[in-house]
């Protein structure tokens, strides 16, 4: 499935901006392995995006704010996760 598929599933939608960023922050991942989130992840996307990295991380933190606790338990998340361990998690799931 698809990471898009399943962050609609998880009640995210297009609609938001981090929404296109967590998708590519996935595929980064899933292609380079492990990258330090906030040194290297974010500047790399809000190069891609023409936009700063400040507003890439404030996005991605607002849609992982957007999940519900429900669908988090289904998840198996037993608090909310920090944008970083959400990301890995998608890469991992994919």
């Amino acid at each position: 499935m698809k990471t898009n598929e399943i962050l609609i599933k998880l009640g995210i939608y297009p609609n938001l901006k981090g929404f296109d960023y967590i998708v590519r922050a996935v595929e980064i991942v899933k292609a380079n392995g492990y990258l330090q989130v906030t040194k290297d992840l974010y500047l790399r996307i809000a190069k891609e995006f023409n936009t700063l990295p400040t507003r890439v991380e404030r996005a991605m933190r607002h849609l992982v704010s957007k999940l519900s606790k429900d669908k988090l338990d289904n998840l198996g998340f037993v608090k909310k996760p920090t944008t970083s361990e959400f990301i890995y998690y998608m890469a991992m799931k994919k």
